[in-house]
C-alpha cells in the first residue's frame, strides 16, 4: 500500500488493528475466478480519524488488456456493498504491457443518459519505466518486484537480455541488506518471472556460487540456489506432464483417424477417444 498508492496509505491508522476478509470475498468471487489469473484482497482498516474503511486491492497479473476488467470490479463492488452496506474503496494494479490501457472506471448509458459511473484507482507497473532509477534505490521490496516485472515485459523474446537482467537484478537484491526471509521471498518473484532457456540458466546457476565468494553470504545463496533447482525440478515436472498430456492427445487423434476410415460412427470415436466433435470434423477434413 505504502508503494503503490502512498496517499491513501497516510491517511490509515497503521497502529490498529485490520481485519483481513478474503473469506467473504472468495463467497462472492467463486465463479469468477476459473481460469482467471488475479489476486484480490478484501482489509478492514481504521483511518487516522477513527473510521472503519473497506479496502479491496485487485491485482490484475495476466499480463494482457481485457475487455470486461472493469465490469468485473464493479461486480466485486455491488456484491459486497449489498453484503455489508458499506462503501468500499476500489484499488487495482495492472501488471501488462499495454501502454493505451488505463481503465479507471465503470459506466454505463441508456438513450445517452447517464445513468450509472463507477469509480476506482488503478496503478499500472508500466508506468514506472521512466523510474527505474528510483525502483533500483528505494528499501521497500515492492521496488524489485516492479523491476522484474518491467524486465519481464521488456525481454520478452529476448533470451539473452532477460539473462542479464536477472542477473542485474538479483545483485541488487543482495545490496539491499534484507533479512534472509525477505531475500529468499523476493528472489522466488525474481526466478519465476524471468524464467531463462536452460543454456542460460546454467550460466545464471554459476553466477550465484560466483556471488557466493564475492558477498560473503554463502548461507543465503546456497538457500537460493535451492530454491532455483527446485522451481527447475518444477518446471521439468510440468513439462513432462504437458509432453505426456500431448502425445496422449495425438494418440487418440491418430486413433479417430483410423476409424473414421472404416465408417465407424461419430458417437462410438467420441466415446472410445474422448475427442470432441469439432476435433473429429477437423480430423475428418
Amino acid at each position: 500500500m505504502e508503494f503503490f498508492y502512498p496517499d491513501i496509505a497516510k491517511k490509515i491508522d497503521w497502529l490498529a488493528d485490520y481485519e483481513t476478509l478474503d473469506k467473504e470475498l472468495q463467497a462472492i468471487t467463486t465463479e469468477a475466478i476459473i481460469g482467471k489469473r488475479f489476486v484480490d484482497k478484501l482489509f478492514k482498516v481504521k483511518t487516522l480519524q477513527g473510521q472503519e474503511e473497506v479496502i479491496l486491492i485487485h491485482v490484475e497479473i495476466q499480463g494482457k488488456k481485457e475487455d470486461e476488467f472493469s465490469l468485473r470490479l464493479f461486480q466485486y463492488y455491488y456484491r459486497l456493498f449489498e453484503k455489508r452496506g458499506h462503501s468500499i474503496l476500489t484499488l487495482a494494479i495492472l501488471t501488462d504491457g499495454n501502454n493505451n490501457w488505463h481503465p479507471k472506471s465503470y459506466q454505463k448509458q441508456v438513450l445517452g443518459l447517464p445513468i450509472l459511473s463507477f469509480n476506482f484507482q488503478t496503478n499500472k507497473l508500466l508506468d514506472y519505466q521512466a523510474s527505474k532509477k528510483e525502483l533500483e534505490e528505494t528499501i521497500n521490496p515492492f521496488g524489485i518486484v516492479v523491476l522484474v516485472q518491467l524486465a519481464a515485459i521488456e525481454t520478452k523474446g529476448n533470451p539473452q537480455g532477460r539473462y542479464e537482467m536477472k542477473a542485474r537484478i538479483t545483485r541488487l537484491l543482495l545490496k539491499k541488506g534484507y533479512k534472509k526471509d525477505y531475500i529468499l521471498n523476493l528472489f522466488k518473484v525474481i526466478d519465476w518471472g524471468l524464467v531463462l532457456p536452460p543454456d542460460l540458466k546454467i550460466q545464471y546457476n554459476n553466477d550465484i556460487e560466483q556471488l557466493k565468494e564475492e558477498k560473503g553470504m554463502s548461507y543465503v545463496l546456497s538457500a537460493v540456489r535451492e530454491e532455483v533447482e527446485k522451481n527447475h525440478q518444477s518446471w521439468l515436472q510440468q513439462g513432462r506432464q504437458e509432453g505426456r498430456q500431448e502425445g496422449e492427445h495425438r494418440k487418440a487423434l491418430l486413433i479417430a483417424r483410423n476409424l473414421l476410415k472404416k465408417n465407424v460412427p461419430l458417437s462410438v470415436i467420441k466415446s472410445a477417444t474422448g475427442l470432441s466433435e469439432q476435433e473429429l470434423a477437423l480430423k475428418d477434413a
